[in-house]
């Protein structure tokens, strides 16, 4: 484990065995990690901060809602959630389930230490990530509402990899009106050079594609 994982964030623990949540608590907080521990998961989810990257190891069986319901609670809640699921009951079913809604790693008890601390970083790290890209990610919707509906039209183009004399001949304006919104748009954007466009452009692009992916709705031109 190379990462400073104090830096990660904190981990949640969703177990109901005193024991075993004992000895997670005490494993992770022995290399660093700031540790929440919850003996149900409404409890948890309480006081879960849904804006903030969240980390979870949680026991698939737990009284009242159990660790798959609230994996899907999670999902519909937090952007930036990864879990860790453990179990002394786990099957290949339940496994499989885990793993449809995005959980990191499914651990079967007893389940060593390395183990533990591999897959909680993992999942740190995946939390991590996917709070950076959704940061990323409104920061381009915000950019891109600043734009006029002919600047998107013209950004749009960009985005699928056409030039100016080709976004002219779709647009039927001239190529000169491409340039002059072009720039518009790169200093509405706040981009500094065509590397910091294309970087732009990526992100766009993977979040358009997720939506179309997951049929949800995307801002129209």
């Amino acid at each position: 484990m190379n990462d400073d994982d104090s830096s990660l964030g904190t981990v949640y623990i969703v177990e109901d065995n005193d024991d075993t949540r004992r000895s997670i608590e005490w494993t992770l907080a022995s290399v660093g990690y700031s540790v929440e521990v919850f003996a149900e998961a409404r409890s948890f989810l309480d006081r879960l901060d849904a804006t903030a990257p969240c980390c979870v190891v949680v026991d698939l069986l737990l009284p009242g809602m159990t660790g798959l319901s609230l994996c899907q609670e999670l999902n519909k809640r937090v952007v930036s959630s990864a879990v860790v699921m453990i179990s002394g009951h786990g099957d290949i079913k339940s496994a499989v389930e885990a793993m449809k809604q995005g959980v990191v790693d499914f651990l079967e008890k007893p389940f060593g230490r390395e183990q533990l601390l591999n897959s909680v970083h993992d999942a740190s790290t995946r939390a991590r990530r996917q709070y950076r890209e959704s940061q990323e990610e409104a920061r381009i919707a915000d950019g891109l509402a600043t734009l006029s509906p002919r600047e998107r039209e013209v950004f749009d183009c960009m985005a699928d990899g056409m030039v100016t004399k080709q976004i002219a001949t779709v647009l039927t304006i001239s190529p000169r009106t491409v340039d002059v919104h072009r720039s518009k748009i790169t200093q509405k954007l706040e981009l500094d050079s065509p590397t910091q466009m294309a970087h732009f452009i990526s992100i766009h692009k993977r979040q358009r594609d997720r939506k179309l992916r997951n049929n949800l709705p995307f801002p129209a031109n």
